[in-house]
C-alpha cells in the first residue's frame, strides 16, 4: 500500500527560470505628442510545432492587435537585458483564432505564427519554444527520489507597468512588471461542455499583490513535475503546459484558464491544417 504524503515546495529561482523565458508580452504602440508610447495588452508563450514557429495566447488578445500592425515582444528572461526593443510586423505572420468573441467566454484561444528568421534571433537571445508535440510523463531518475506536483502562472500585470527613469530620443522607457506566481488553489471545471482551470494565486512568498490580473491573459499556467531527493531538497524541474489564462474573477482574486484539452483541440484542429510544415517528422529535442 502506498501513502500519498503533502510536501511543501519552495518557489525559487530554480522554479521561474525554466518557464519564464517561453513567456512574452505584447505592446501596442501609440503616440503622446512626439514621443512613441507601448501599451500592455496582454501575455504569450512561445511555441513550436514540427518546423512552425509561433505564440499561443489567448483570442482577446490577438483580437485587439491589428493583423497588419507592429507590435512590441518583452521577454521574461532569466538574465535581464539592460533593454529591449523587439518588434514583430504582424504583416508578416499568420493567425487562427478559438473564440466566439464573447467577453469572459471559453475556449479563448488563439495561435499566431512568426517568422523562422525572428524565431532563430529569439532564441539566440535566450527564448524558448515550448514543443507542442511531445507527449510529457516525467518520473524520478534517481532510485529513492520522489516526485511532487506544483502550478504556476506566468504574466504581464498591466498595473505594475512604470514610466523608466531613462527618456530615449524618439520615445520612453518603461519597465514592465511580470508575474511569476504559484497557485494556491487550483480547480479543475467543466463550463458549457468546456475545460476550464480556475487558480488563485499564493503571495507567501511575493511582496507584490496585483489589484487586477488585466494583462496575464494568454499567459501560461504551468503544471511542474519536481524530483526532490530525500532531504525534500529539489533536484530537478519538468514542466508542462497546463492551460492559457483568459479571464478573472468577478473580486479580481482567481484566475480562469483554458485547460490542457482546449489548448489540444486547437492544435489538432486548427495550428495542424493551418500551416502543414507544423506537422514535419523532422526529430526535435524535447523542451
Amino acid at each position: 500500500m502506498s501513502l500519498q504524503q503533502d510536501v511543501t515546495i519552495k518557489i525559487d529561482d530554480s522554479f521561474t527560470g525554466p518557464v519564464c523565458d517561453y513567456s512574452v508580452g505584447f505592446l501596442k504602440f501609440g503616440r503622446e505628442g512626439n514621443h512613441e508610447t507601448a501599451t500592455p495588452m496582454g501575455t504569450g508563450t512561445f511555441v513550436k510545432l514540427g518546423k512552425l514557429y509561433g505564440i499561443l495566447t489567448a483570442g482577446h488578445v490577438l483580437n485587439e492587435l491589428e493583423p497588419i500592425e507592429t507590435v512590441g515582444l518583452v521577454r521574461f528572461p532569466s538574465i535581464r537585458p539592460a533593454l529591449q526593443n523587439r518588434r514583430l510586423n504582424l504583416a508578416h505572420t499568420n493567425r487562427v483564432v478559438d473564440w466566439n468573441g464573447k467577453e469572459c467566454d471559453g475556449p479563448d484561444l488563439a495561435f499566431v505564427s512568426i517568422p523562422e528568421v525572428d524565431a532563430r534571433d529569439l532564441e539566440a537571445k535566450g527564448a524558448i519554444f515550448y514543443n507542442l508535440g511531445l507527449p510529457r510523463e516525467f518520473k524520478a531518475w534517481t532510485e529513492g527520489h520522489r516526485m511532487a506536483t506544483c502550478y504556476a502562472l506566468v504574466g504581464v500585470v498591466g498595473e505594475w507597468t512604470e514610466d523608466g527613469a531613462a527618456a530615449l530620443l524618439s520615445g520612453k522607457k518603461i519597465d514592465v512588471g511580470g508575474l511569476f506566481g504559484s497557485a494556491k488553489t487550483v480547480r479543475p471545471f467543466e463550463e458549457d461542455g468546456k475545460d476550464l482551470v480556475e487558480i488563485e494565486v499564493s503571495y507567501e512568498t511575493g511582496p507584490r499583490v496585483p489589484k487586477s490580473y488585466g494583462g496575464v491573459s494568454g499567459g501560461a499556467l504551468w503544471e511542474l513535475h519536481v524530483e526532490l531527493d530525500p532531504a525534500g531538497k529539489v533536484v530537478a524541474v519538468n514542466k508542462k503546459l497546463h492551460g492559457v489564462a483568459f479571464r478573472q474573477s468577478g473580486d479580481k482574486k482567481r484566475v480562469t484558464a483554458n485547460g490542457a484539452s482546449l489548448v489540444d483541440a486547437l492544435v489538432k484542429n486548427k495550428i495542424i491544417p493551418g500551416w502543414p510544415e507544423s506537422n514535419s517528422k523532422v526529430p526535435m529535442k524535447q523542451i
